[in-house]
């Protein structure tokens, strides 16, 4: 259950005191950056309630990141940016002043005598494991980890396998790439896993020299040689003589065909737009084994050569060229066109490229391209040549970095894998306390994102645990890992013998309010705080203060524990009861509860009694347990004042004051019963 605490607005006496202030003592303690402007001022009492990406504004902040470092809290402030509230350890009257002083917060122009009631969510007693956990890096294994698992950098798989199982593997990944972790720091790592073997074929195999310039449209051919280039709806084929699209349209399989396959294709020779090409969808083809591909020297087209390229009359073989110019894509990504200079006439096409090849160009980029020269496309009316058909096997950007080219890689059936590991000091292993959702399950909830919002995983997550621990025991716990849309978040759920329930979030997180003063130019927690508890059954404030005040007469009265009810919510040591949210001052049921505690007195005396204990004990105990590092603030006498309900057959309201002398000391001021 969630409590709420708030205080009250006591910003009026500091408003005042800087008001008495001359303007340029007011104006000198201002921020840096601001003395050119000596007459702006922006007082203001607000009341603010932080966002999830306030707590990532609070763990990313410079100043704080400094302040945790010093104390060795970094893996706890980390924290506070995934989780959405604070700690014991990452407070908020040591972190949220200095977001209220950076420059991305909206309130940043507040000036001296403002005040902000700052709402904000804290957890206590958070586990060091949940700490840990949602303080954790993500790691993504690549193609290089992959390559260093399989000890090759061609006969490999994007995945792991049984021939490279994850096991042995990425904990090493995780040694290279965290040398600096520290014991209980931990890592999500996402990666590919088959129960697959990949297999690499290492059988004899012959290239024909058929591939001729001397092919017609009609002839029959059976060629074996090397698959050099992928697109959409076919592959180009090379062996001794030369290169020849396959073509299958649009039944064409990705999946079929790899760069670096030997094949052999047995089929008809079909020609369109001046390319001649095997007809994939009648031929056969048979693959061997798997090569490394070593292109020849492209030929180098001009913009020239490009218009004299597209006035050929034959049908001919492809040719691998290269073209340099700038990529336009449109047509609603369809087209890839590519303008030359120095062509009048003639502009590149990349032929049915596949995603994975549109990934390689941007619009209006330049690109040096490599890959076969295939055919010529005519336009307009009447139809002339225009577009210079080029299957692309290469592109580098011509003024950044470049791209990763298409390689080869083993085909093996595998699956997303999502895993936590946790540094021991010594080794990386996986977190075996940790339950981490996969891919599958997103999909299997019917979430197309990925990731999980708020809202979604209170509802998909205890169905989830329901149906993948149906034995559990009676309060057994898990810690749940999912996605976010920025990242991951554990949290603890518990089995409570029916369903399984966020131990943390629904029994262990308070929102609370704070109040936040601007003076000289920073932001303090001003102490004062105003608590108003209202009478009756189920008042979560009035239950949350009062069940205190009964702990601690049990804890710190000699035989505290007569002086309380069996039912262990109600006393009569001071009449505090955390079941009607009020103090019972009834002198006959604290004689009807422990008479040897009243022996000799009247019920004027009997009341007297317990009115001092909660004024002098009992309430301040109850404070400083629930306030215990409440303190004076530099410059501010704070005080504690307490609304509260009496019950002595009727009802009647008061108000007690308290000034905070010390660290969790409260000093007795008035109560108005007195009066």
């Amino acid at each position: 259950m969630k409590t709420i605490i708030k205080n009250a607005f006591l910003i009026g006496a500091v408003t005042l005191a800087v008001a008495s202030c001359g303007e340029n003592s007011w104006n000198d303690t201002y921020l840096p950056g601001f003395e050119g402007d000596k007459g702006f001022t922006d007082v203001q009492t607000l009341e603010y309630t932080l966002t999830d990406a306030d707590y990532k504004r609070i763990a990313d902040n410079k100043a704080n990141s400094a302040i945790a470092k010093a104390a060795g809290l970094s893996k706890e402030l980390k924290a506070v940016g995934t989780l959405h509230y604070l700690t014991q350890q990452i407070s908020a009257d040591v972190y949220i002043p200095n977001l209220l002083n950076d420059s991305t917060f909206q309130y940043f122009t507040l000036t001296d005598g403002s005040a902000i009631n700052v709402t904000y969510n804290v957890a206590e007693n958070l586990p060091a494991e949940m700490i840990g956990m949602n303080a954790a890096s993500t790691y993504t294994v690549s193609k290089a980890d992959y390559q260093k698992a399989y000890d090759s950098e061609t006969d490999y798989a994007e995945s792991f396998s049984p021939l490279a199982p994850a096991s042995s593997n990425v904990p090493k990944l995780l040694a290279a790439n965290f040398p600096n972790a520290t014991a209980g720091s931990y890592v999500v790592v996402n990666y590919n896993n088959s129960d697959s073997e990949p297999v690499f074929q290492k059988t004899p195999f012959e290239e024909t020299d058929v591939i001729k310039p001397t092919l017609k449209k009609g002839d029959e051919i059976n060629a074996s040689g090397i698959v050099t280039g992928i697109c959409a709806q076919g592959f180009v084929l090379t062996d001794k003589g030369g290169s020849i699209l396959v073509y299958f349209g649009s039944s064409y399989d990705l999946k079929a065909y790899s760069i670096g396959d030997q094949v052999t294709v047995k089929g008809t020779i079909d020609s369109y737009n001046k390319g001649l090409q095997i007809k994939g969808s009648t031929a056969s083809v048979k693959k061997a084994d798997v090569v490394d591909v070593a292109y020849p020297d492209p030929k180098v087209y001009t913009g020239a050569e490009m218009d004299q390229a597209i006035l050929r009359s034959a049908d001919e073989l492809g040719v691998y060229c290269e073209i340099t110019g700038k990529v336009t894509i449109a047509n609603e990504g369809k087209n890839y066109n590519v303008a030359v200079d120095g062509a009048q006439t003639a502009e590149g096409s990349l032929y049915q490229l596949t995603d994975d090849q549109k990934k390689l160009f941007k619009d209006g980029d330049t690109y040096k391209i490599c890959g076969y020269f295939l055919s010529v496309t005519s336009t307009g009316k009447p139809k002339k040549p225009k577009y210079f058909n080029v299957l692309v096997t290469d592109a580098k950007p011509v003024t950044k970095a470049t791209r990763s080219a298409m390689t080869r890689a083993a085909n093996i059936p595998s699956k997303g894998v999502n895993a936590l590991y946790m540094y021991d000091g010594s080794n990386w292993k996986v977190a075996s306390d940790a339950v981490v959702l996969q891919p599958s399950d997103y999909a299997m909830m019917g979430i197309s994102g990925g990731y999980l919002t708020a809202d979604q995983a209170a509802s998909f997550i205890p169905r989830f645990m329901e149906v993948n621990y149906p034995y559990a025991a009676k309060d057994a716990k898990k810690y749940v890992v999912y996605a976010v849309k920025d990242g991951f978040m554990t949290e603890e759920y518990t089995f409570n013998g029916s369903v399984w329930e966020n131990s943390i979030s629904n029994e262990g997180v308070v929102t609370l309010t704070r109040q936040f003063v601007r003076r000289d130019g920073k932001w303090f927690m001003d102490p004062s705080i105003t608590l108003t508890l209202p009478s009756g059954r189920n008042q979560a404030t009035s239950t949350w203060f009062f069940q205190t005040c009964v702990d601690w007469i049990r804890d710190n009265i000699q035989n505290g524990a007569a002086y309380i009810t069996s039912y262990g919510n109600n006393e009569y040591y001071c009449g505090t009861s955390a079941f009607e949210g009020n103090i019972d001052l009834r002198p006959n049921k604290a004689v009807g509860q422990y008479a040897a505690g009243y022996e000799g007195m009247s019920d004027d005396e009997i009341v007297a009694l317990m009115k001092k204990r909660f004024e002098t004990e009992v309430c301040p105990g109850a404070l400083s347990v629930l306030y215990p590092n409440l303190e004076p603030a530099p410059g501010v006498e704070p005080t504690v004042t307490i609304n509260f309900s009496v019950y002595t057959g009727s009802k009647a309201s008061y108000t007690i004051i308290y000034k905070v002398v010390g660290k969790a000391k409260f000093e007795f001021v008035s109560c108005t019963w007195n009066q």
